[in-house]
C-alpha cells in the first residue's frame, strides 16, 4: 500500500476547511511539529480509514468535539490500481441511540475519474476487500511497516510464542492453518464413515444369521398351497350352483313384495275414488242453492256499482281538496319561518359588530407595540452567541490539554516502570556480571548500589511528576466539566427565550392580521344590517309565498266540495260490497255444474274398474306364495358351502403370505451378501484415505510447512536486523534468532519459540538490561528489518515506512546513525515517513511536513 493523498475533516484535532495532504512525488519525509499538535493523528487518520482502527480510540471519540461527523478520504496505489477509500462516522445523539458508520471503495482512473465503485454490500465486506487489497490486517501493519508512537517494541516485547505467531500472519501462513483444519475434518469424517461402516457390517451379519435358511420351508409351502387351490376350485362350483337357485326364488319372493304393494295401492285407490265421488256431490248440492237465489243476488249487485261509480267521482273531488288544504298550510308556515329568519340574522348581525368587530379594530394600536417589543428582544439575545462561541473554544482548548496531559502521564508511568524493572534485575542479578549501561565497564558493589541510588531518584522523580501531572489533569478536567455545564445551561436558556419570544411574536402577528381583517368585516356587517332592517319592515321578504297563497285560497272556495255526500256513499258500498262476492260465486256455479255431473258419472265408472283389478291380484299372490316354499332349505346349503370356501381361501391367503414372506427372505440374503462384500471394500478404501489426510494434518501445522517457511525468512531477517544494527552502533551489537529451544525437562522434541539474544563486546546479556537507547536501536533495527524483508516477498509487499518518534532516547551520534540507516534503506520503499519533534533532527530531511495547532484545530503544509 503506497499513501498517494490524505484528506480528513473533524478528524481529531483537525476540523474543517483542512487542505488535503498529496503524498505524490514524496520519498522520504519528515512529520514534523510540536507535542500534542496532531503529527499522530495523521497516521491515524489513514489506519482508521483502511483499517477503522486508530491506537485504541472509540469511534466517536475520533470526532472533533462539538462535530456530528468525522470523515477521511485516502487515495492509494495497491496490486498497481489506485484506488480510494472513504471512511465516515456519524456521533451517536438526538434520535441515534447509536453511532453510525460508512466504508466506500472505489477504483481511480488515470485522469483522476472513476471507472467504477468496488464497495462492498456491508462495511464488513468492504473492509475485507481493503484487507485483500493491501494484503495485511491493522495487527500486521503495525507490526511491520508502522513503527507506531510508545509500540516502537511492540514486536520485540511479545512471547516469543506470540512473535512468531505474528511473523506467521505477515508471511501469510494462516492459509495453512485452515488447510490443516480442513485435513483434520477429512480425518474425521474418514474416521466416522469407517465407524459408521462398522456397525453396518456388523448389523447384516447378525441380519444374515437371524434369517437362517428359507429355501426347504418355501418348498413345502408350495406343496401345500397346491392342494388348497384344488379343494376350493370344487367348492366355489358347489356354491355357485346354489347360489343361481337361491336367486331364482328370491327373485320370486321380491315379485311376491311387489304384488303386495300392487295390492294395497289398488285398495287406497278404491278409498280416494269413493272419496273424490262424495266430494262431487257436495259441490253439486252448493252450487244448486246459488242458482235458487239469482234474482235477489242481481239486485244487491246492480246496487253497488252504481255506489262504486259515484264515489270515484267524489274520491278525485277529495284529493284535490287535501292537496289545496296542505299547500294553503306550508305557505302560510313558509311566511312564518321567514319572517322569524330575518329578525334573527338581524339580531345575529348586531351583536357580531358589537362584540366582535369592533373590540378587534379598536386592538390594532397596542398589538403594533407590543410587537415592536418582541422584536428589540430577540436582537438583545442573538448578541448572546459570541459569549457563548467564546466558551465553546475553551472548552476545546481544555480537551487539547487534557489529551496533552494524559500522553504525558501515560509516558511517566510508562518510564517509571522501565526504571522499576531494570531496579529488580539489578537487585535479582549477579553483583560480578553486572556492567555500567553507560560505558560498559564492569560495576563494583559500590558502583551497583550507586547505579541502583540512581535508579530509585530517578523513580521519585517519575512518581512526583506523574503527581503533579495527574493534579494538573484533574484541575483541568474540573474546569472542562464546569464550562460544559454553563455552557449547557445558557444554550439551554437561550433557545427557551428565543423559543418563546419567537412563538408570542407569532401569536401577536397573527392577532394583528384579524385585527385587520375585523375591520374590513365590520364596514359589510354594518351595511348588510341596514338592507335586513328594511325589507322587515316593507314586509318584502315573502312577496312570492304570499301571493301564492291567495290564489290557492280562491281555488279552495270554488271547488265546492261536500264532506256529508262522501261519506253516505262510502256507507252504501260497505252494506253492497258482499253482493260482489255471491256474483262471482253464482257466475262459477253456472259454468261448473254440468262439468261436475259428468265428473260424478266417471267416478262412478273408475271405482268398478279399481274392484275387479284387487280381486286379480288377490290371485296371483296366493300363486307365488306356494312356489317359494323351498327357499330356506337351499340358502341354508349354501351358507354352507360358503363357510367352507371361505376358511379355504384364508388357508390359501395365509400360505400366499407365507410364501412371499420365504421370497423376501431369500432376496434379502442376496442383498446383504452383495452389501457386505461391497462395504468390506469401502472399508479398505477408507483405511488408505484417512492415512492420507493423518499425514496431510502434519504437514500443514506449525512443525510442518509452515515451521520450514518460518525457518527460511529467520536468517534473512537476523541478517537484515545486524546489518542495520551495525550501523547504528559500530558493529558493537549483535542479534541472534532462535526458532526452537529445549524444553526444561530435557526430554522430547524441543519447543517451537522465536527467542531474541542480544550481545555485544561484553557478551550476551537480557534484552531488558539494555538502556532505553540501545534498546530502541534492537527495535528500530528487527522492525526496519522485518519490513525489508517482507517487501521482498510477493504475499504480503509493503514499499512504505512509517516511523513515529522514539528518537528522544538517542544522543546526537545515535541519531545521526539511525538517519544513516534510513537513509541505507530508502530505495527499498516506495515512501518514509519519520515522524518527530526534534528540531535539530526535522532539518536533515529533504521534505517537511510540518503541523501546527491553534484555537481553530490542527492544519499543516508542505516545505
Amino acid at each position: 500500500m503506497i499513501p498517494l493523498k490524505l484528506s480528513l475533516r473533524n478528524f481529531l484535532s483537525y476540523r474543517e476547511n483542512v487542505p488535503p495532504l498529496d503524498f505524490e512525488g514524496v520519498h522520504v519525509a519528515c512529520l514534523c511539529g510540536d507535542n500534542g499538535h496532531g503529527k499522530s493523528a495523521l497516521l491515524d487518520a489513514i489506519t482508521w480509514c483502511l483499517w477503522g482502527k486508530a491506537r485504541g480510540q472509540v469511534q466517536d471519540d475520533l470526532v472533533s468535539y462539538g462535530a456530528d461527523e468525522a470523515r477521511v478520504e485516502l487515495d492509494f496505489m495497491a496490486r498497481d490500481e489506485r484506488y480510494r477509500a472513504i471512511r465516515s462516522r456519524r456521533r451517536a445523539g438526538g434520535r441515534r441511540r447509536q453511532g453510525a458508520s460508512d466504508l466506500q471503495l472505489q477504483v481511480i482512473n488515470g485522469d483522476g475519474s472513476f471507472s467504477q465503485v468496488v464497495t462492498g454490500n456491508s462495511v464488513r465486506e468492504t473492509q475485507a476487500r481493503i484487507e485483500q487489497l493491501v494484503g495485511m490486517d491493522y495487527e500486521t501493519f503495525i507490526n511491520s511497516a508502522f513503527l507506531l508512537q510508545g509500540r516502537a517494541d511492540e514486536f520485540t516485547n511479545k512471547t516469543p510464542a506470540d512473535r512468531k505467531a505474528v511473523l506467521a500472519s505477515i508471511l501469510g501462513l494462516e492459509a495453512y492453518d485452515r488447510f490443516q483444519t480442513r485435513a483434520r475434518e477429512r480425518v474425521g469424517e474418514k474416521r466416522s464413515e469407517a465407524d459408521r461402516l462398522a456397525g453396518e457390517l456388523s448389523r447384516m451379519q447378525s441380519e444374515i444369521e437371524l434369517i437362517g435358511q428359507p429355501a426347504i420351508e418355501l418348498e413345502e409351502t408350495n406343496r401345500r398351497l397346491s392342494e388348497i387351490e384344488a379343494q376350493l376350485f370344487k367348492s366355489r362350483k358347489l356354491a355357485e350352483d346354489l347360489r343361481a337357485g337361491v336367486g331364482a326364488l328370491r327373485s320370486l319372493d321380491t315379485q311376491l313384495n311387489e304384488q303386495h304393494k300392487l295390492s294395497d295401492q289398488v285398495q287406497r285407490d278404491i278409498v280416494q275414488v269413493e272419496s273424490s265421488i262424495s266430494a262431487v256431490k257436495g259441490r253439486i248440492k252448493e252450487q244448486q242453492a246459488l242458482i235458487d237465489q239469482s234474482e235477489v243476488i242481481k239486485s244487491g249487485y246492480e246496487r253497488l256499482e252504481a255506489s262504486q261509480g259515484r264515489f270515484t267521482v267524489l274520491e278525485a273531488s277529495r284529493q284535490k281538496y287535501e292537496a289545496l288544504r296542505q299547500e294553503q298550510n306550508n305557505l302560510a308556515r313558509s311566511i312564518d319561518i321567514e319572517r322569524t329568519r330575518v329578525e334573527s340574522e338581524i339580531e345575529q348581525i348586531r351583536r357580531r359588530i358589537e362584540g366582535e368587530y369592533v373590540p378587534l379594530t379598536e386592538a390594532e394600536p397596542n398589538l403594533l407595540a407590543e410587537l415592536g417589543n418582541i422584536q428589540k428582544e430577540l436582537a438583545t439575545l442573538a448578541g448572546d452567541e459570541k459569549s457563548r462561541a467564546e466558551m465553546r473554544d475553551r472548552i476545546q482548548s481544555l480537551a487539547t490539554g487534557i489529551g496533552e496531559v494524559q500522553s504525558l502521564a501515560a509516558r511517566y508511568q510508562a518510564e517509571g516502570e522501565q526504571l522499576n524493572e531494570k531496579l529488580h534485575l539489578l537487585k535479582s542479578t549477579n553483583q560480578n556480571t553486572v556492567v555500567c549501561p553507560i560505558c560498559l565497564s564492569p560495576l563494583s558493589e559500590d558502583g551497583c548500589q550507586r547505579l541502583a541510588e540512581n535508579y530509585e531518584a530517578e523513580i521519585t522523580e517519575k512518581r512526583e511528576l506523574y503527581r503533579g501531572n495527574r493534579n494538573r489533569l484533574q484541575g483541568l478536567e474540573e474546569d472542562k466539566a464546569k464550562l460544559e455545564a454553563d455552557l449547557v445551561l445558557r444554550e439551554q436558556s437561550h433557545t427557551r427565550e428565543m423559543s418563546q419570544l419567537k412563538e408570542h411574536g407569532a401569536r401577536t402577528e397573527a392577532q394583528l392580521q384579524v385585527s385587520r381583517l375585523a375591520k374590513a368585516e365590520l364596514d359589510r356587517a354594518e351595511s348588510h344590517l341596514t338592507e335586513r332592517t328594511k325589507a322587515l319592515n316593507s314586509r318584502s321578504f315573502a312577496q312570492d309565498a304570499s301571493t301564492k297563497l291567495e290564489t290557492v285560497e280562491e281555488e279552495i272556495r270554488s271547488l265546492a266540495f261536500e264532506e256529508d255526500t262522501y261519506r253516505q256513499t262510502i256507507q252504501t258500498i260497505r252494506e253492497t260490497e258482499r253482493f260482489g262476492q255471491l256474483k262471482l260465486q253464482l257466475d262459477h256455479a253456472l259454468t261448473q255444474l254440468p262439468q261436475e255431473q259428468t265428473a260424478l258419472q266417471n267416478g262412478a265408472q273408475m271405482l268398478q274398474r279399481k274392484l275387479e283389478e284387487l280381486e286379480n291380484l288377490r290371485g296371483q299372490i296366493q300363486q307365488t306364495e306356494t312356489a317359494i316354499a323351498e327357499l330356506p332349505e337351499i340358502e341354508n346349503r349354501l351358507e354352507q358351502v360358503s363357510r367352507l370356501v371361505s376358511q379355504l381361501e384364508r388357508e390359501q391367503q395365509s400360505a400366499l403370505s407365507q410364501k412371499g414372506l420365504l421370497e423376501g427372505k431369500l432376496q434379502r440374503l442376496e442383498e446383504l451378501s452383495q452389501a457386505v462384500e461391497f462395504s468390506r471394500g469401502r472399508q479398505s478404501t477408507l483405511q488408505d484415505e484417512y492415512g492420507i489426510y493423518q499425514e496431510l494434518v502434519n504437514a500443514f501445522g506449525r512443525q510442518g510447512i509452515q515451521a520450514m517457511l518460518i525457518e527460511t525468512v529467520v536468517p534473512r531477517l537476523e541478517e537484515e536486523t545486524n546489518v542495520l544494527l551495525g550501523r547504528m552502533t559500530d558493529n558493537r551489537m549483535h542479534v541472534k534468532l532462535e526458532t526452537q529451544r529445549e524444553r526444561r525437562s530435557g526430554s522430547g522434541e524441543p519447543l517451537e519459540t522465536l527467542e531474541i539474544n542480544v550481545s555485544d563486546e561484553l557478551g550476551s546479556r537480557s534484552y531488558e538490561m539494555y538502556s532505553g537507547g540501545e534498546t530502541f536501536r534492537v527495535n528500530l533495527a528487527l522492525r526496519i528489518a522485518l519490513s525489508r524483508v517482507l517487501s521482498q516477498r510477493t504475499g504480503a509487499p509493503l514499499p512504505t515506512l512509517f516511523i513515529d518518534e522514539g528518537f528522544g532516547t538517542q544522543d546526537a551520534s545515535g541519531r545521526e546513525r539511525i538517519l544513516d540507516v534510513i537513509s541505507a534503506i530508502e530505495d527499498d520503499f516506495d515512501k518514509i515517513i519519520v515522524i518527530t519533534h526534534l528540531d535539530d533532527l526535522k532539518d536533515m530531511f529533504p521534505v517537511r511536513i510540518e503541523v501546527q495547532k491553534d484555537s481553530n484545530g490542527s492544519t499543516f503544509w508542505l516545505s
